[in-house]
């Protein structure tokens, strides 16, 4: 039996009943300014590079190629770009761009932020200090260190934005983006405005500022009371209540994460007999609560393309589980766990940061779930990363939480996952794939035996952003992978209430 958990249920229903008797609807005038509620906080003594990116992208900077919400490819600084020899990549960049500080965007931005990226060891695309060669203003080219045809694809990600040079020092950041940076109160917010001079549309806000609420209720709360417009990562649950309050609007993104168990247990008739003892809608239902979908798959099939159909994942179906059990001589001793030649049954699931409190509930549906086909599971939780990257190097453990957020459009992304034989060949095909349609059916391949035939990943469920907003709130399109999101279309309207 799944446990049921009556203290969270306390605090949402507790929450749910402030909802319902704060104030309704408070008239709003129309306004420029947009205030977000954001759960984290940069926690900088300094106006470095990184505000107006983490921990909320605020659109003060642009990457050469952005990220598309079905998780392609689009045009951005670089307006296009192909293939030059094995490794190399040519970039011509967007003619006219203005930054921030009045220049112009030129190749030496792409230098400067190309050998940022290198002195921090390089990102997934292996960026050394001299990978980019210029030959023009305009135009240049990219060479990673190790081989590989993906680096289109991975400098969708919004961690590798074009900043200009000189950007890592104390001066406020300055970018391409259709937003400035204005200002920074550490711990309480950051400020951003409207850049005239943007080359694309200028953004319909005038201004936008990010509360740090790290507390999602207080974020609900601060919604509700009409102090933001938006809040984002609603709690899990009371996002439900909040879908039946007249002033409200609560947006879901599209699939961009993933949550899973990797599985180094060794015999394989019990690692498939995990993946058929699990209920995933239950499961997901528990620990999620409206944040998530049942998955088969790692992420968003979309970024497989057509060939997510390879991957064929497993249902639940616990009497198989009992039965392949049974078939490797693990019989039920009374208590129901399984035992063979006087050894119980017994496998240990490690659990980590971050979503403790999520990871705490799936864990013990897990246990329960793994129990009625009589497999007796130990959880351990580790305080920080570190701990349990240690615990994973010493191999003590059965099962391992697995999570992980899709920030670019790189299909081989499982490569990150400790993966070998059959699985790595099939990667490393990804990696070197000229065409994107050849790379995501290596990755798929690559997928089907991690989950179908080895039985080693085990896909719980496919997690999204739930954002609240208040009805004010026009053009909002919440994008699958956070850093992503875009806020140059949001605009604010009058909310007139009536008496």
């Amino acid at each position: 039996m799944v446990r049921r958990f009556a203290p969270r249920f306390i605090v949402w229903l507790t929450l749910s009943v402030a909802l319902a008797c704060g104030r309704r609807g408070a008239p709003v005038r129309a306004s420029e300014e947009l205030i977000v509620a954001a759960p984290g906080d940069p926690d900088s003594s300094s106006v470095g590079s990184e505000l107006g990116l983490h921990p909320v992208n605020a659109n003060v900077y642009e990457t050469l190629v952005r990220l598309t919400p079905d998780f392609r490819v689009a045009p951005q600084l670089a307006t296009r770009w192909q293939p030059r020899s094995r490794n190399t990549w040519r970039f011509h960049l967007r003619p006219g761009v203005r930054m921030h500080d009045g220049t112009t965007l030129t190749a030496a931005a792409v230098v400067w932020t190309m050998r940022r990226i290198a002195r921090g060891g390089g990102g997934p695309m292996g960026i050394g200090a001299s990978s980019v060669r210029v030959l023009d203003d305009t135009t240049l080219d990219i060479t990673p260190t190790r081989p590989g045809r993906r680096l289109v694809e991975q400098l969708a990600n919004p961690d590798w934005s074009i900043m200009a040079p000189g950007s890592d020092s104390a001066a406020p950041p300055v970018g391409t983006g259709p937003f400035r940076f204005v200002e920074y109160a550490r711990g309480d917010h950051l400020t951003v405005e409207r850049f005239d001079a943007y080359w694309g549309d200028r953004a319909r806000l005038r201004r936008i500022t990010f509360r740090f609420l790290p507390d999602p209720n207080a974020r609900l709360l601060a919604l509700r009371a009409g102090d933001v417009q938006v809040a984002s990562d609603l709690p899990r649950g009371a996002a439900r209540a909040a879908r039946m309050l007249p002033d409200i609007a609560v947006a879901t993104s599209p699939v961009g994460g993933y949550e899973a168990l990797y599985v180094t247990e060794p015999r394989p008739a019990i690692r498939r007999a995990i993946v058929y003892a699990l209920d995933r809608p239950r499961l997901v239902e528990a620990a999620w609560r409206g944040t998530a979908e049942p998955a088969q798959l790692l992420g968003p099939a979309e970024l497989l393309g057509r060939s997510a159909e390879l991957v064929a994942g497993a249902r639940s179906d616990p009497r198989r589980a009992r039965r392949l059990l049974d078939g490797a001589g693990w019989p039920p001793l009374p208590d129901g766990i399984r035992a063979k030649a006087g050894r119980r049954l017994a496998l240990t699931l490690v659990i980590g940061p971050p979503d403790f409190d999520i990871h705490r509930v799936m864990a013990t549906v897990v246990q329960d779930q793994l129990r009625e086909a009589g497999i007796d599971l130990r959880i351990v939780q580790l305080p920080d990363s570190g701990a349990y990257r240690a615990r994973i190097k010493s191999g003590a453990g059965d099962l391992w939480t697995v999570a992980g957020d899709l920030n670019d459009a790189d299909p081989c992304f499982v490569a990150d996952l400790a993966v070998r034989g059959g699985a790595r060949r099939y990667l490393d095909a990804c990696r070197a794939a000229v065409a994107l349609d050849d790379a995501q059916r290596s990755a798929a391949r690559a997928l089907r035996v991690l989950i179908d035939e080895e039985s080693v990943v085990v896909p719980l469920a496919g997690t999204y952003r739930v954002w609240g907003l208040r009805r004010e709130v026009r053009g909002f399109m919440p994008h699958p992978s956070s850093p992503s999101q875009r806020w140059d279309r949001v605009s604010l309207a009058t909310n007139r209430v009536s008496r």
